[in-house]
């Protein structure tokens, strides 16, 4: 009678050793197809092979994850999802294990791609010998469950490739600033609204007498409003290719001194040009992506598909030809270079940008608008984990125009005088960044606003004195 049980109790503990054994090599048995398999909670490409984690549905889909800590805020945030089971690599063999009986270590000696540094053991006597050997601390699955439940724990705290923060995109006013990994997609549709009031002579304002010394028409105030069009694909992990066509319209509103007896006359009027814009076709090139940081080269090329000779009614003609400002593109190929250098903490994430743009050639009408430079710095504090907010300050250094166009008199009003272009100026904006969780059906929507005004304004001859400018945006990534 005790040698039964004691044999059935052998044969039970049997049973359950090859259950065991089995479950363990069909973890292992299952492969991803590094460099090519996405992450299905930070979308970035799954390249570690000692890190990556998995969950299989109820439903039979699997979910695949680059780190422990993606697979853990996956879970968290997808509460009413119904799991069979889930398996992380085991660090010592690089084979798939049960990640609900795994032994979890967190050292920093110990990499993991979204920088959680967790990493999982098949067995507890291994994952302590590595935590006296790397000064780690040793956790269960539970455990982590639990504490990945604080919205300040896990993968919010990592990476930038992360594309779920809101700000993992620059403020919407930034263009080019992020790449996709290999075969996203993303549609962009932004607005920009500039306003311009008043007249400068380099940094100082001046009033309308003083511009009527030196020409009979003074620009009144100016609105400038374009509606930007964008695609972005990426053939590869490093590589993201980008276009952008606008859409234009300048409207300015002028006042013209008639010179009469006894006492002059004064005549407003208003001067309207819309249309497409140059189209601009361009690349970003990934070159450094560590940890936090990342740099990437930008590179673009404008096609001159904007109209250069926009034409109004005036008093003095009708069917006038419009001053340079006025015209919708620059009528030149032009080539823009720079890079991208970004960064995160927990909370907060930084970048910095300069760009080149060279015109080349001399349009139609006989000029060629001025070469300029660039500086965007921005930073941004994540304050929810779909809010966040931003500063930014652009600094912009533009030369004149080189040549004339023989159809304006540059006597007439200083927007059709090509010494009254270029200058340096500098510009401050603040912004917001929203995005959706992953559970909610604008997962793949982000939204963007942004507001700003010159803070030092050094203008070449006289110009329009720069006021408001607002930046909206709507972004679809798949």
């Amino acid at each position: 009678m005790y040698s039964t049980k004691n044999m059935n109790k052998k044969l039970i503990v049997r049973i359950l050793v090859i259950a065991l054994f089995l479950s363990n090599m069909s973890f292992a048995q299952e492969k991803i197809n590094y460099n090519t398999t996405q992450c299905t909670f930070c979308n970035m490409v799954i390249k570690d092979q000692l890190h990556a984690s998995k969950a299989t549905l109820e439903s039979g889909e699997t979910a695949y994850f680059d780190a422990i800590e993606c697979l853990l805020n996956y879970i968290n945030s997808n509460p009413t999802t119904k799991f069979k089971s889930y398996a992380v690599i085991n660090y010592a063999n690089g084979k798939f294990i049960n990640a609900t009986q795994a032994t979890y270590l967190k050292s920093k000696a110990i990499k993991s791609p979204m920088g959680a540094n967790l990493s999982a053991f098949a067995t507890k006597s291994i994952a302590e010998k590595t935590a006296k050997e790397k000064s780690g601390k040793l956790f269960t699955w539970s455990q982590l469950l639990s504490i990945y439940k604080d919205e300040k724990v896990g993968h919010n705290k990592h990476s930038h490739h992360n594309h779920n923060r809101p700000d993992a995109h620059a403020p919407i006013g930034v263009m080019g600033d992020h790449l996709h990994a290999k075969g996203g997609f993303m549609v962009s549709l932004r607005y920009m609204n500039m306003q311009m009031k008043g007249n400068k002579s380099g940094s100082a304002s001046i009033d309308d007498a003083t511009i009527y010394n030196s020409y009979m028409v003074a620009p009144q105030k100016m609105s400038m409003n374009m509606y930007m069009l964008g695609v972005m694909y990426a053939p590869s992990n490093k590589l993201t290719l980008m276009l952008m066509q606008n859409f234009v319209k300048n409207d300015m509103d002028l006042m013209m001194r008639m010179m009469g007896n006894p006492m002059p006359m004064f005549t407003k009027f208003s001067t309207l040009s819309s249309g497409l814009g140059d189209l601009k076709l361009g690349g970003l090139y990934s070159v450094y992506a560590k940890g936090n940081n990342s740099i990437h080269l930008n590179a673009s090329v404008s096609i001159p598909v904007g109209s250069s000779t926009e034409r109004d009614d005036t008093p003095m003609m009708a069917n006038a030809k419009l001053p340079y400002r006025m015209q919708l593109g620059s009528g030149t190929y032009d080539i823009s270079l720079g890079a991208t250098f970004k960064g995160n903490t927990a909370t907060i994430s930084w970048g910095v940008q300069p760009m080149f743009l060279f015109r080349t050639g001399t349009n139609d009408s006989g000029y060629t608008f001025g070469n300029n430079q660039k500086l965007n710095i921005w930073g941004a504090y994540k304050i929810a984990n779909s809010i966040s907010l931003s500063a930014r300050v652009l600094g912009i250094n533009e030369q004149k125009i080189a040549g004339v166009d023989s159809m304006l008199n540059p006597m007439m009003v200083p927007t059709a005088n090509t010494t009254n272009y270029g200058g340096k100026r500098v510009n401050s904006y603040l912004g917001c960044n929203i995005s959706f969780p992953k559970t909610s059906f604008l997962k793949d929507v982000r939204l963007g606003v942004e507001a700003g005004l010159p803070i030092y304004e050094n203008y070449n001859g006289v110009q329009m004195d720069e006021g408001l400018t607002c930046n909206l945006g709507l972004k679809y990534s798949i």
